[in-house]
Formats: structure tokens, sequence, C-alpha cells
């Protein structure tokens, strides 16, 4: 079953707000709205369900600097 990531990133350099989802699921993802790079680095245990834990790298469509969002 795949996992819905919500993303909601502020640029660090020009403030622009940066939202989307995507699915994640047996190693792969797919994002919907954002074009951005997903490395998944774990899994989080909390209540007996897990969800991925990873590093997201997306680049501002506005100034164009590469930003890094930890889930």
């Amino acid at each position: 079953m795949a996992e819905k990531i919500k993303l909601t990133v502020k640029c660090h350099a020009c403030g622009n707000v940066m939202k989307g989802t995507a699915k994640y699921g047996k190693g792969h993802y797919v994002p919907d709205d954002l074009d951005f790079q997903f490395i998944a680095t774990g899994k989080l245990v909390s209540g007996g369900k897990s969800r991925v834990k990873g590093d997201v790298f997306i680049v501002c469509p506005n100034c164009e600097v590469k930003n890094k969002y930890e889930i």
C-alpha cells in the first residue's frame, strides 16, 4: 500500500512556499504536484504504524536555489 507524503517547503533564499504531494511505496515514489527528488533514509514507528523517513531536495521555481527538507 502506498503512503501519501504531503510537502510544504519554504525556500531559504527567497521565502517562496512550495506545496505538493507524492505517493511512496515499495522503494519508489511518484510526485503529484511538484518535481522533487526523494531519498528514503529509514522508517519511523509510533503507535504500531510506520511512516517513511527521508530527505527531499527541491529546486525553487522562483530563484532556482536547491532546498533540502527532512521528513
